[in-house]
């Protein structure tokens, strides 16, 4: 075994001592929880379930990986979930749909995305005619590309958009010379660079509001146990701290998820993440809402009349901040 994963491995195991006490006298009880990529913009979930905080506020949240924005949809629909960390386009397009799914905090409200290019291209108008990997059509990748390439001045017709899946099958074929670019997260984006490959934009830094991922659920089951609902966004609101003030052990897990040894990416995905682009107090955004409505609309002009509250439940984030517990976390 790799000394550098067992070290990791112990880190994980060493956490659930350090914060376990009084609810491991108490009956616990049962949730499942999803999350819907194995990507960096998850790390607050995983966290919040390996560092013991559901158990501490009386939860045995068993955590679990449901590829895809409307495959985790269609699981909170049918009761096998009862929440998921997952992309804001697929909660809309849920709702559109006539569900009550809602997005109940925010956990990336913008494009906390990055263009990678081959070397060869250094400038964004050396991008037309050329190849961009995305992972599907539709989906906040899709979404972003599309985005950036307007605001480089491109039209998205001036490139070939490719639907490529993981965002390690798009690095490979970058590699392979069958992509100019990409769009891609660290830890990705680190491993591109050593291969001498270039950023061309960081989307985070154009600071447009976009509901990319957040915590959602649905309206029923906040209405029908919203007790259980506070213990999930209390410790939620608690696996947020310790992913940005306790970086080593947060490491660990994010390695964990991730599958990797590469220490020096994984740091790289929390210094991006933790610091950057997770809000201590996770509201997720009306105007992040209204822009995902508002692209939805090119297909379905009636989601442009859709108020955007309607996809948000911010009651459990509100009732907790208004008690000054977020603020206290913190001191």
């Amino acid at each position: 075994m790799n000394r550098r994963w067992s070290v990791c491995g112990f880190l994980v195991a060493g956490l659930f001592s350090q914060i376990a006490p009084a609810w491991s006298q108490e009956k616990l009880e049962r949730m499942h929880v999803g999350y819907s990529a194995q990507a960096g913009a998850f790390a607050p979930i995983w966290i919040t379930k390996e560092a013991g905080l559901f158990r501490k506020n009386g939860l045995d949240v068993n955590l679990i990986f449901i590829p895809g924005g409307p495959t985790a949809a269609a699981s909170m629909l049918a009761g096998e979930v009862q929440a998921v960390a997952m992309a804001g386009p697929a909660v809309v397009s849920s709702n559109l749909g006539g569900t009550d799914l809602v997005m109940i905090a925010g956990i990336v409200n913008t494009f906390a995305f990055q263009i990678v290019t081959v070397k060869s291209i250094t400038a964004p108008q050396q991008l037309k005619g050329k190849r961009v990997g995305v992972n599907r059509f539709g989906t906040a990748p899709d979404i972003a590309a599309r985005f950036a390439l307007r605001r480089m001045g491109i039209d998205p017709s001036e490139v070939t958009i490719l639907q490529l899946g993981e965002q390690s099958t798009r690095l490979m074929a970058m590699k392979a010379g069958q992509l100019e670019a990409a769009v891609v997260l660290p830890p990705i984006t680190t491993m591109a660079q050593r291969e001498g490959m270039n950023v061309l934009l960081d989307m985070s830094e154009l600071g447009a509001e976009y509901q990319i991922t957040g915590l959602a659920s649905s309206q029923s089951f906040i209405t029908r146990n919203r007790p259980s609902a506070m213990k999930l966004m209390r410790s939620f609101v608690e696996g947020i701290h310790f992913y940005k003030t306790r970086k080593k052990d947060s490491m660990a897990i994010i390695a964990k998820y991730m599958r990797t040894n590469d220490m020096e990416a994984v740091e790289a995905t929390w210094d991006y993440f933790a610091n950057k682009i997770v809000p201590r107090k996770p509201y997720p955004t009306a105007r992040g809402i209204k822009a995902l409505l508002d692209l939805a609309a090119k297909e379905r002009p009636d989601a442009a009349k859709v108020p955007p509250e309607r996809i948000m439940n911010t009651s459990l984030l509100k009732e907790l901040d208004a008690s000054g517990f977020i603020d206290r976390l913190y001191k």
